[in-house]
C-alpha cells in the first residue's frame, strides 16, 4: 500500500485541486483496502476417512481483500488412531479458496487435546484440496476429541 500525495504549501497555484486530488488518492486507497467477509458455514465441515465432526462447533471465515484473505477454521473432532498415523480428517469445499494458490498457517502446527494425558497432534490445511490434515504424533487416539482451530493467510 503506497498512496503518493502532493506537497501542498500556503498560496501554491492549483492548491485546491491538489487537496482534492490527495483526497481522492486516499479514498481509492481505503475502497481499494476495503474487504469483504466469506462465511463458511457447519454444514460445509465434512468428515473424512472415520473422522466425526461435531458440526454443531464447526465454522470458518475468510476476510477477502485484494491480493490475499486472512482465514479462520475451526471444528471440533473425535478419532480412533495409533500414534505417529496422518489423516486427511475434515473437508472443505475448496470453492471457498479459489483465486488463492499458498496458505500460511499463523502460529504453530503442534495443538494439544483436552484430555488429562496432554495428547499432541499436529494440524495443517492443504488449500489445494481444502483438507484439515490431522498427525497423532506419539499418542493413541481412542475415540479421543481435538478442537482443530487455525488461522493463516492465502495468497498467490
Amino acid at each position: 500500500m503506497a498512496i503518493s500525495l502532493e506537497q501542498i504549501v500556503t498560496g501554491m497555484n492549483g492548491g485546491p485541486e491538489a487537496i482534492m486530488q490527495n483526497f481522492n488518492n486516499v479514498k481509492n486507497e481505503l475502497e481499494r483496502m476495503n474487504g469483504s467477509i466469506v462465511d463458511i458455514p457447519k454444514e460445509q465441515f465434512t468428515a473424512l476417512n472415520g473422522t466425526t465432526v461435531d458440526a454443531n462447533n464447526s465454522k470458518g471465515y475468510i476476510f477477502k481483500f485484494n491480493n490475499f484473505a486472512i482465514v479462520s477454521l475451526r471444528t471440533y473432532i473425535a478419532v480412533n488412531m495409533r500414534g505417529w498415523t496422518n489423516r486427511e480428517a475434515v473437508s472443505i469445499p475448496k470453492s471457498y479458496f479459489n483465486g488463492y494458490s499458498k496458505f500460511e498457517m499463523f502460529g504453530d502446527h503442534r495443538r494439544y487435546g483436552f484430555d488429562s494425558d496432554g495428547a499432541q497432534f499436529d494440524l495443517d490445511f492443504k488449500i489445494d484440496k481444502g483438507i484439515l490434515n490431522f498427525y497423532t504424533r506419539g499418542n493413541e487416539w481412542n475415540n479421543k476429541g481435538a478442537a482443530l482451530q487455525l488461522a493463516g493467510i492465502l495468497y498467490n
